[in-house]
């Protein structure tokens, strides 16, 4: 039945009816699409695509581009060793176009990981051998005669003060031991110089002969300070890459820095924020200002044995806050034994990071701010304030990144936390090859997400609750020695203020990351023994300096792991007033210099591998009774702040005094005394802060390139290979078209064919993008093994074309180019050599802008890299090819970058990857039909669901036609026809619900050769004719 047009109108009785057909209306158009990048970037969201419309945006969430080269203290400040290709890819491309959709990859591995597919790293191997490295310990004591008196005097507090990461060789301590012998070696107690150096022994194999002597001191302000003097960069360590490893042992040949606790050692006084206990002589003093104990100790578990302290072989993972726990609702009935364990607490939410990685928790702070208890008998729920900020800011002047005001634990409000930050995650699910997300609530923040506990969540939590305190850090557990002992002790209760008694237990009976070891010399000519001792077995912390006959009446002391500082008292910082007195974690220096605490960072780093797991576990407090002899958990929370526990007045000031919200007599707290948490809030006592930790790249940080193309080069198995797992997934996350819109793609620096060949394999089967590849033997850059910048340069133009030709790739859906280009960064104002595909992308930019996708992307006119095509700063190629080395590139489908004398530095070719020849082995041909069929394709998918009908057909058609029409006219297409009639969609196809279209185009092809007779003719010969 034809279509009547009135049957729109409503005729009952007569009368004049109109409408109005605006046929004027342009078509809807897809939304701007343009490539994908893959590849590492300094921070940002991490293996899960994100769109950016501009430059400053992409360093906004993804960082400035890194040159490389840089290693000043990588250990604690992050590898920047090596270039980052992909965000000058990003920079080329934004120069001249809107939009570009990037991934950042971080080190993960597959699910099935087998030995040596790790990501991560591991320094050495601690075993019987010697030589073969491993992590180790530099602890303090402070050094008094008042610690010498055996197991029944007063115990001395000891520090973690730096951990050396050995990938051969040791590190030992040297000069005067406790017993007065001058020597050389490790697990043995000895004394620094009075004004704190430490002398130490650094030893690439083990063997005496090869030691060099280092002074070091762990004052800051020292021309010696440990951090300046010993080396920190880890790639220094790698043979691979790094010819430095032959240099001498304290330039770092086989061993790092890693941590070092220079604030923490120091009592705590008046202006210190360290976590030495006050004793004797040595109160209020700083340990590395003067004579102190000092030894080296090898770190692992002692009762596994088997959890190394220098073992990170595991993937990426998020950072976290501990979970912030609920105010204590009933003062006037609490317990007054001393058994309060805040453990117990209601818990209600805790923050994690949007993706993995070290860079949130590098980047921000967390505070809890404007706490209100809920007002009369109409409101159920109290409010408060989430506050973000920048990690390296001060409470007096604080740099707020985000915030969220008036929120709330009631799920059924607009307020709920929740909602307002956002509780979403992504997974990546190996069955499907893709990510999934999870959570009920879109994410806001650009940092964090929200973890609720489940009460909460189900809305059956106490409504009355409100974030009164927060779980610190995990760190390891605190452990004693008593000379004479087998091994370590645990610490089992506190005896009297500022003591501890200490238990004797065997080794393997408490778990402790310092490894008390069984008989057995721990130095140059013996070995470290793993095996598990006896209780009879003096263990190496019994041996030479930490006995009785060494210091007459032996050693007591015990060993704290740093943490990250709380603040102690309100005064702290010389805050304006309240407004401005944030408790909980401290990052200033000391009580009385706000600035930036650089050594923070350290304390928030991952556990070792096997400990990694995140603290929404349960562990032990650092100061909780629950560490007992049976301990076998060696991760404790450092501490538990809550307001609960601030006493004092506005008059006589504020501090903070753990347990005191539960205390009896005196020792009261402000909200114990009133009987009310309310009376901190009136007080003013509302803000608290926190920082994340745990999160890690997944890295070897022995790489100045995590992936590094020699060290995967022979993988075909993901489960043996980090870096081949992580590329390929990252490709699958973005290869189905319904997840992912690009146009191109292109992992810059990526030359491993199982990489290289599923990136082409994904483009063909969704056939709307094209694969800029990067190839081998064309360039190596110097993040990939020790040879020179000639040798590394030395390929052939025969090996590069024997070497494609081997691969016997036949596919339009990608293009590759050779040499590498030399390009200036302009931020850094520094040169770098940079692989081809980051100037072939930014030519295909440039090509969009000035003409469109169907010209060639080559030639003086678009292609011209002297002239900015590129959207970089381009100054030289890697090697100039002679016209017949350009030749034997362009036959085998690489096309070539020159050089030339005058007119600069040209793309100088425009093939794919597809040998068969056709007009797809163009690339402006191919990328003509990959957006004709993006544009079509969406004029279709806007009459899915339409009648099949000549209307629809008609409107198609139109539509269609518009497109191709406007391509033609931009010389895209010499002629097209397009087909849809009964012929195409026949009444069987019609029944089947489906319209047929035919397209037929002629697209237009590239001048690439111009051939010119120039005929000399005789005197008398007429040009007439």
């Amino acid at each position: 039945m034809a279509d009547n047009p009135t049957s729109k109108f409503k005729f009952i009785s007569p009368g004049v009816f109109v409408d109005e057909i605006d046929n004027s209306q342009l078509p809807a158009t897809p939304a701007e699409v343009g490539p994908m990048v893959i590849g590492r970037a300094r921070k940002g969201p991490a293996m899960e695509p994100v769109t950016v419309s501009s430059f400053s945006e992409f360093i906004d969430v993804f960082g400035e581009p890194i040159p490389g080269g840089e290693a000043d203290d990588a250990s604690r400040f992050g590898n920047t060793m090596g270039p980052t290709y992909a965000p000058y890819a990003a920079q080329a491309w934004l120069r001249n176009n809107n939009t570009l959709t990037f991934m950042r990859t971080v080190g993960v591995q597959d699910p099935n990981v087998t030995t040596g597919g790790e990501a991560g790293y591991k320094a050495g191997t601690l075993d019987t051998t010697v030589a073969n490295g491993g992590a180790f310990g530099l602890f303090l004591w402070p050094s008094s005669s008042t610690h010498r008196a055996g197991g029944n005097g007063s115990a001395v507090t000891g520090a973690l003060a730096a951990i050396f990461y050995c990938t051969a060789g040791r590190v030992y301590m040297s000069g005067t031991r406790a017993d007065g012998v001058v020597t050389g070696s490790a697990c043995e107690l000895y004394e620094t110089e009075d004004n704190g150096d430490i002398s130490l022994f650094i030893s690439k194999d083990g063997v005496k002969a090869t030691e060099e002597n280092v002074v070091v001191s762990l004052q800051r302000d020292k021309n010696n300070f440990i951090r300046k003097v010993l080396n920190t960069n880890p790639t220094v360590t790698n043979t691979a890459i790094t010819r430095r490893s032959t240099a001498t042992s304290s330039q770092g040949g086989a061993y790092w820095l890693g941590e070092s606790f220079e604030t923490a050692l120091a009592t705590r006084g008046q202006t210190s924020i360290g976590e030495l206990v006050p004793s004797g002589s040595a109160a209020n003093a700083n340990v590395t200002e003067q004579k102190a104990f000092a030894a080296i100790l090898p770190l692992r578990n002692q009762e596994t044995t088997s959890e190394d302290g220098n073992d990170f072989n595991y993937g990426a993972q998020k950072s976290t806050t501990g979970f912030y726990f609920a105010q204590e609702l009933a003062h006037a009935t609490v317990n007054n034994s001393g058994t309060f364990d805040a453990t117990n607490r209601p818990k209600l939410f805790r923050f994690e990071s949007l993706t993995p990685g070290e860079w949130v928790q590098r980047t921000i702070k967390i505070s809890i701010e404007r706490i209100k208890a809920k007002r009369g008998d109409f409101e159920q729920y109290g409010t408060f304030s989430v506050v973000i900020r920048q990690i390296t800011d001060s409470d007096e002047k604080p740099q707020v990144l985000e915030r969220y005001d008036n929120l709330d634990l009631n799920p059924a409000s607009p307020n709920y936390i929740a909602a307002r930050i956002g509780d979403r995650f992504m997974e990546y699910d190996t069955t499907e090859k893709r990510n999934r997300e999870y959570g009920q609530y879109r994410n806001k923040s650009k940092y964090i997400r929200v973890v609720m506990d489940d009460d909460v969540e189900a809305g059956v939590a106490n409504p009355e609750l409100l974030p009164f305190g927060v779980f610190g850090p995990l760190t390891y557990r605190s452990v004693s020695i008593i000379s004479g002992s087998a091994g370590l002790l645990s610490v089992t209760g506190t005896a009297r203020a500022g003591e501890k008694e200490a238990a004797p237990l065997a080794r393997g009976a408490v778990a402790s990351m310092v490894d008390g070891g069984p008989a057995g010399q721990f130095g140059f000519i013996g070995s470290y023994s793993s095996s598990a001792g006896d209780d009879a077995s003096p263990g190496v912390l019994g041996g030479m300096g930490f006995g009785a006959s060494e210091l007459g009446t032996g050693f007591t002391g015990s060993i704290v792991f740093p943490s990250v500082p709380l603040r102690k008292q309100g005064t702290w910082g010389s805050p304006k007033n309240l407004e401005y007195t944030y408790w909980g974690a401290w990052t200033g220096r000391n009580t009385s210099d706000t600035t930036f605490n650089a050594g923070i960072y350290d304390m928030l780093r991952p556990r070792v591998n096997g400990l990694q797991s995140s603290p929404a576990g349960t562990h032990d407090l650092k100061e909780s009774p629950n560490q007992d002899g049976a301990a076998t958990d060696p991760l404790v929370i450092a501490w538990h702040f809550s307001i609960d526990d601030i006493s004092g007045s506005a008059a006589e000031g504020f501090e903070f005094v753990s347990g005191s919200g539960r205390a009896a007599g005196g020792d009261q707290s402000l909200t114990r005394l009133n009987s009310s948490y309310s009376a901190a809030l009136d007080a003013g006592l509302d803000r608290f802060t926190t920082l994340l930790h745990g999160g890690f790249d997944g890295f070897n940080v022995t790489e100045k390139d995590p992936f590094r193309n020699s060290a995967f080069s022979t993988a075909t198995n993901e489960k043996a290979s980090y870096q081949l797992h992580t590329l390929r997934r990252a490709i699958n996350i973005v290869s189905d078209t319904e997840d992912s819109q690009y146009n191109l793609i292109t992992m810059p620096g990526i030359i491993q064919n199982n990489v290289t060949d599923h990136l082409i394999s994904v483009t063909e089967d969704r056939s709307d993008s094209m694969a800029i590849i990067d190839i081998d033997n064309v360039y190596t850059p110097n993040t990939e093994n020790t040879q020179s910048v000639t040798a590394n340069n030395a390929a052939t133009v025969t090996q590069i074309v024997d070497t494609l030709k081997d691969r016997n790739i036949n596919n339009s859906y990608a293009a590759t180019y050779a040499p590498w280009v030399l390009i200036r960064d302009s931020i850094a104002n520094r040169t770098l050599w940079a692989p081809p595909s980051v100037a072939a992308l930014g030519v295909l930019s440039n090509t969009d802008r000035v003409q469109g996708p169907w010209f060639a992307p080559a030639g003086f006119t678009r292609g011209g890299l002297t002239e900015g095509a590129a959207g970089i700063t381009i100054l030289d190629v890697s090697r100039k090819y002679t016209q017949d080395q350009r030749d034997d590139l362009y036959d085998a489908n690489v096309n070539p970058i020159a050089k030339f004398p005058a007119e600069g530095i040209v793309v100088f070719g425009q093939k794919t990857l597809q040998q068969t020849r056709s007009a797809l082995d163009r690339i402006n041909v191919r990328r003509l039909m990959i957006y004709l069929k993006r544009e079509i394709s969406f004029i279709a998918s806007r009459l899915l669901f339409d009648p099949n009908t000549l209307i629809t057909w008609n409107s198609f058609r139109s539509q269609a036609e518009a497109v191709l029409k406007d391509v033609q006219a931009r010389f895209g297409i010499e002629e097209f026809r397009l087909v849809l009639d009964e012929t195409t969609t026949t009444p069987d196809l019609v029944d089947q619900n489906i319209i047929y279209a035919k397209l037929l185009v002629k697209p237009t092809r590239a001048v690439e050769f111009f051939a010119i007779d120039f005929v000399v003719e005789s005197s008398g010969a007429s040009f007439d004719d």
